[in-house]
């Protein structure tokens, strides 16, 4: 009898043994190979959410293999997503819990942010997750400008430009601009506006400005027109001014430059073409004269004087019966002749010579 019993003892220890080595060999068996890193779910879905509070999702982190895991580190492209990591190395088996926050401000409608998981996962050391919500839509006014760019061109010292941009409200509220930050080379080309500017839903606005390059130093320009609103995702928003400055130049300009058509209806009694004449400089310039090189050809002005910034539109005419003998279908050169007296100062500095 006792030996009986000692041989269920032995048997008893020996099936125990199995046993314990059977599940130490099954939870090896799982957890086994380079570190294998699981997600609990591929997108959090945040539902529903207003547009002025943020929400959270809690993503389940495991490392599926029988190495450490180690999360070298998480991007959120976005910067309305923040992301916080509670362990950075997981032994296998092992969980943590990673917090992605989604700021909705400025958004509406479905969204889907992306987040980035990077890991020593040898299979998939760069994994993609994302949360979606569906914005809903808060009554605000939603500034908008027809540009956000002035560009300039190339522009002589003491020459100005304008400008105009529209300004208009795609929102559902009455869109207030408190103020426009202008810098000192900008002004208005009517009176300054009282502010606040108030834009009505759908209503839009034409504001137009003056560049003064004449304090500007030679070079590249870059300004900004700042405007101060109500729009909660807009409170400041900028329009750019770009270009560059060069040298005075004392010079006339002649538009167009190249040659022009004289255009007109078949059957009408006059055809027509214009061309500019603009002074350039600071100079005024007198007894400017034009005259064609046909006398067919007839001109609004025989002479003229330009002061100093001004231009004057010179419009050429031909009547139809002073050029009965010429065929239409053809292409006739003629020529304007401009001339431009310049003033020559002669100092005699000894004049009882002569």
């Amino acid at each position: 009898m006792p030996k009986k019993r000692f041989i269920i003892i032995v048997f008893t220890i020996l099936s125990i043994f199995l046993v314990v080595g059977f599940l130490v060999n099954k939870m090896s068996n799982r957890y086994s190979g380079p570190p294998v890193l699981a997600v609990s779910e591929e997108i959090g879905d945040l539902g529903n959410i207003n547009p002025d509070k943020q929400q959270s999702h809690i993503f389940t982190l495991k490392n599926e293999g029988g190495e450490l895991l180690i999360i070298e580190r998480i991007q959120a492209p976005c910067s309305c997503t923040a992301t916080v990591l509670e362990d950075e190395k997981l032994l296998p088996g092992k969980t943590t819990q990673l917090e992605v926050t989604f700021n909705p401000r400025g958004y509406e409608g479905e969204i889907t942010q992306s987040v980035y998981i990077y890991s020593n996962d040898p299979e998939n050391s760069r994994k993609r997750i994302a949360i979606k919500a569906n914005i809903e839509h808060s009554p605000s006014p939603k500034i908008a400008l027809s540009t956000s760019r002035w560009n300039l061109g190339l522009l002589s010292n003491g020459d100005n430009s304008a400008f105009q941009v529209t300004l208009s409200n795609n929102g559902d509220l009455v869109l207030e601009i408190e103020n426009i930050v202008l810098p000192n080379e900008v002004h208005y080309s009517q009176e300054t506006p009282e502010f606040p500017i108030q834009l009505a839903p759908d209503e839009a606005r034409e504001l137009s400005f003056i560049y003064d390059s004449s304090n500007q130093e030679i070079g590249v320009v870059t300004e900004y027109i700042r405007l101060v609103t109500n729009d909660p995702n807009k409170k400041n928003i900028t329009l750019r001014i770009e270009g560059y400055i060069k040298e005075k130049e004392e010079t006339i300009s002649i538009l167009p430059l190249d040659k022009f058509i004289l255009t007109g209806e078949l059957g009408k009694q006059t055809y027509q073409a214009k061309l500019l004449i603009k002074n350039n400089s600071d100079k005024k310039w007198k007894q400017i004269s034009l005259m064609p090189s046909q006398d067919y050809i007839t001109l609004n002005y025989e002479e003229i004087n330009l002061s100093p910034r001004e231009e004057k539109e010179i419009v050429v005419t031909i009547k139809q019966q002073d050029f009965a003998d010429i065929d239409i279908k053809e292409e006739v050169q003629e020529y304007i002749y401009i001339k431009i007296p310049i003033p020559v100062n002669i100092v005699i500095d000894n004049p009882e010579q002569f």
